[in-house]
């Protein structure tokens, strides 16, 4: 991102460059081909120019930078005798001026290319190498796990073993050749004997018993080598950040003269770049740690100052002509160079290959594949018989605990007799309830014997009407008047009588309390139509969202995660800020600026898997005010405004 926003932000002041020195000539590119016609100069030249112009081009951010062999294919166009001594002449000044400022606009678009291909190269690999040296951390921070990385690591070792023995067995006479598999293992014991007795700080227990400390050793050693390179692709970042293309085009870069031209300050920035690009890919060749900016400065000045002289003193085409040639050499050789030096660090270094970290499960999956297949044939119809079952169970389940409970709920809703929720029937209180009306009535005319029969028929509905409301006083007195001689009230009958009646009108209460009841469960029963439809839905709801998960895109269960890796870049870019050691004027160094800048592009590709528009553009503003804060100070503030506005998704 920083790369494309860099090489984008060279190539608009080159183009505003190119339009004011268009300006500045009142050559048209009719009067172009007009003055090439006239002194027989090759019109495909300044075509050639024109279209490598447009080709090297970024008319936006969204646009992709070029690639090495893009850039490669473009800049082995470029016309090899652009200006010879044939076509200078003193009455085309202004046209000869145009087609070298034309060159020079064309190797600097090259220029900014270049550089925004390596800056992306040596990102990409400084986020490698940074996972690497995590993979190292996690395999020596515990004896299981160095445990684990020997077991991996033993057929590799075992057989480089074998193939030093055998390179050596092979070199040696047919005599000795008996000898050699004793003297090379004693020689492995000598040697590490001496390692013990030169390092008083390791016990000999420690390295000839312990096999963990070797393992713990190599690890370390390969951590360390990814380390160098790492700090090395860091501090290359930083230095071309900072040093390449550093003095703007402005106004001020235009010529004093009429005419307008790519003058010797624009030239010398060009130049400086290009050199820089060259030393930092042959000290990486040459494994050399990159220079301090002191450093740095000299030597880029002692290569710059024998070109300025040479192709910055007058207008010349050979400037151009020499920029284009390194930068071939630059994306032709060191580029390739650099890229194949970082596989091997990565193959010697990184972390081992796939099939040596898994060739245990895997040999124990092909050697129990036969077992297993047997296995399933000789458990096939218990398996398709579970199959079977699980599918009715589904079926079942989605049945009574989903379409059911649904369809009773609809039915309650457009209020369905059928599906109304019942504790009793709906006659059951009445007819007890007259039943027992009518053994009250019976029970107290048995007792009580009327003079007439309109006293008969008011004392009946007397009697009803207490029943009604509950009132049993003629039944009690008459039950407690017979519990004086329990015997005789039993031989009478009118005990039992009593008894029962009141038996009845317990039954009858216990059917009206159940009434209320039904009476509430009815009032509520949409509530309980959804509380039985819930454990159905539930159930189904999370067994097609495990289900999605398994088989589907796993966005969403990949959310959790993606935050977590957001809120860890996050603490990356505050630790290298924190932990970085600014120079006297609270600037970064190269090692740490050019961290800052890999991490913060790290961060800003884990923020594109979350936010969204506005969040997005906001947090990639924040990045730029990041990576261009001009102190640690004000970097930190920035992060710590990241880490509250953006805490929703951290």
């Amino acid at each position: 991102m920083y790369a494309i926003n860099r090489v984008y932000h060279l190539d608009t002041q080159l183009d505003k460059l190119q339009h004011r020195i268009k300006g500045s000539s009142y050559l048209t590119s009719l009067d172009c081909h007009e003055h090439a016609l006239q002194t027989n100069y090759p019109v495909e030249n300044i075509a050639t120019l024109e279209r490598m112009l447009s080709s090297l081009s970024m008319t936006s951010k969204s646009q992709p930078m070029l690639r090495s062999e893009q850039v490669l294919n473009l800049i082995d166009e470029y016309p090899e005798d652009l200006i010879s001594v044939n076509h200078m002449s003193p009455d085309l000044n202004i046209f000869l001026t145009h087609v070298i400022d034309t060159s020079w606009l064309v190797a600097a678009k090259a220029a900014a290319q270049t550089l925004g291909i390596i800056l992306n190269t040596l990102s990409e690999d400084v986020l490698v190498l940074n996972e690497e040296m995590i993979y190292w951390d996690s395999v020596s921070e515990s004896h299981w796990c160095l445990g684990l990385y020997m077991l991996q690591t033993s057929p590799v070792v075992l057989w480089n073993r074998l193939r030093v023995t055998f390179s050596t067995w092979y070199n040696t006479s047919s005599k000795n050749k008996p000898a050699v598999f004793v003297s090379y293992g004693w020689m492995q014991f000598y040697e590490n004997a001496c390692q013990c007795i030169l390092s008083p700080r390791i016990y000999p227990w420690q390295r000839l018993l312990s096999p963990l400390s070797t393992a713990k050793s190599e690890v370390r050693q390969k951590r360390k080598s990814l380390s160098i390179m790492k700090d090395m692709n860091a501090s290359s970042i930083g230095l071309l950040i900072r040093k390449c293309f550093s003095r703007e085009v402005g106004d001020g870069f235009l010529g004093a003269n009429g005419y307008g031209s790519f003058n010797e300050n624009c030239q010398i920035n060009v130049l400086e770049s290009v050199a820089l690009m060259k030393v930092l890919l042959e000290d990486a060749a040459n494994g050399r740690v990159t220079r301090d900016q002191a450093e740095s400065n000299m030597v880029i000045d002692q290569e710059v100052s024998s070109m300025r002289m040479r192709y910055c003193s007058e207008p010349s085409s050979e400037g151009p002509k020499f920029v284009i040639q390194q930068l071939t050499y630059i994306l032709g050789e060191l580029l390739p160079g650099h890229a194949k030096a970082s596989t091997t660090t990565m193959s010697n270094s990184g972390r081992p290959h796939y099939l040596v970290r898994y060739w245990l499960p895997i040999s124990f999956a092909l050697f129990s594949t036969s077992t297993f297949l047997e296995l399933l044939r000789n458990r096939r119809h218990e398996l398709l018989r579970w199959v079977a079952d699980f599918g009715s169970t589904t079926i079942e389940f989605w049945n009574n605990w989903v379409l059911d409970p649904l369809r009773r709920l609809i039915g309650t809703i457009r209020h369905d007799e059928a599906s109304e929720i019942a504790l009793m029937s709906r006659n059951s209180l009445e007819a007890d309830r007259a039943s027992l009306e009518r053994m009250v009535v019976d029970f107290v005319l048995d007792r009580c014997e009327p003079s007439t029969n309109d006293y008969d028929m008011f004392n009946t509905h007397a009697i009803t009407a207490k029943v009604r409301e509950g009132d049993l006083t003629p039944v009690l007195k008459a039950y407690e008047k017979d519990l004086r001689s329990p015997f005789v009230g039993t031989v009478r009958g009118d005990l039992v009588r009593a008894l029962l009646i009141q038996i009845q009108k317990t039954k009858v209460d216990v059917e009206i309390a159940i009434g209320g009841i039904d009476a509430l469960l009815k009032s509520q029963e949409l509530v309980f139509g959804f509380i039985g439809l819930t454990p159905g839905i539930l159930v189904s709801y999370a067994s097609l969202r495990w289900l999605y998960g398994l088989f589907g895109s796993r966005k969403g269960l990949r959310m959790g995660k993606q935050q977590d890796e957001l809120r860890h870049a996050l603490r990356t870019v505050h630790r290298t800020l924190t932990l970085s050691a600014p120079t006297t004027g609270g600037v970064l160094t190269f090692r740490d600026y050019g961290l800052l800048i890999c991490n913060a592009e790290a961060l800003l590709s884990k923020a594109r898997s979350i936010l969204r528009d506005t969040e997005l553009r906001s947090f990639q503003e924040d990045i730029s005010d990041l990576i261009e804060g001009d102190s640690v100070d004000r970097q930190l503030r920035v992060v710590e405004r990241m880490g509250w506005v953006y805490s929703r998704w951290i």
